[in-house]
């Protein structure tokens, strides 16, 4: 199954929701004055952002991890191409098994992927590898009303049950040891212009190509389903970008 996954995201060049403008909005929101910062990109699929980061903070280390082979080497050839392997260096290294010493980061980015170890886990997990007065900057999924409709919530409850509003997100920021500094909800277009819409391309070829396929199908269909809950409950849910100190 995991196969019919990576095909149907092959050749984006978002894995999750965003966008250029929501990225930079996230590093403007950074306070530090450090010339020489120490970044760590957790889950950096395939480099994206990274190379945002590479561009917003010129004299940064950038150490970029993803457990997705294909995606770090991705990222490590732009990294080449641009002249920029000296200080932007991708790792294929899991989140749940990351060598790094404590206090050694001024950054930890993780956009789009930290639901994978769970919000408050990587909140609480992650924090060691921060410096004191360190930033932790991510993007969650997060209710943007109070009461979402049933059929929403339940889908996500059982895809993704730490999905939660904006303000217990702030409540499980603070209750980690952290310093709450900002948040802002990306907007609709970080999810359809940039996302969905190449993402439903790929699954068009496929349903096509995989007509007689039941495994395939049922990926098809999973990521299909999602896709459409979206566009009828865009108002009720979204990304939301987090901004929290050490």
């Amino acid at each position: 199954m995991e196969k019919y996954f990576f095909e149907a995201f092959e050749g984006l060049d978002r894995l999750a929701p965003g966008s250029k403008a929501s990225t930079l909005k996230a590093i403007s929101m950074f306070n530090n004055s450090k010339e020489h910062i120490k970044i760590l990109d957790i889950g950096c699929g395939n480099g994206i952002h990274t190379m945002l980061l590479a561009q917003e903070f010129p004299n940064a280390l950038i150490i970029a991890i993803d457990n997705h082979m294909p995606f770090i080497e991705h990222l490590n050839n732009t990294a080449q191409k641009y002249g920029l392997s000296d200080r932007v260096i991708g790792k294929c290294i899991s989140m749940f098994e990351m060598p790094f010493e404590d206090n050694s980061f001024d950054l930890i980015w993780s956009e789009g992927s930290i639901y994978i170890a769970g919000f408050e886990n990587g909140l609480r997990d992650w924090k060691r590898f921060l410096r004191d007065d360190g930033y932790f900057i991510c993007s969650e999924l997060s209710w943007i009303i109070n009461t979402p409709s049933e059929e929403i919530c339940g889908f996500w409850n059982e895809e993704y049950p730490q999905i939660d509003t904006i303000e217990n997100k702030i409540n499980q920021i603070k209750n980690t040891g952290y310093s709450y500094k900002s948040h802002f909800i990306m907007p609709v277009t970080d999810w359809t212009e940039n996302y969905y819409t190449p993402l439903q391309k790929n699954l068009n070829v496929m349903l096509k190509k995989y007509e007689n396929n039941q495994v395939a199908k049922q990926v098809i269909n999973m990521l299909q389903t999602e896709i459409n809950l979206y566009h009828k409950y865009c108002s009720e849910y979204s990304y939301v970008f987090y901004i929290m100190s050490k």
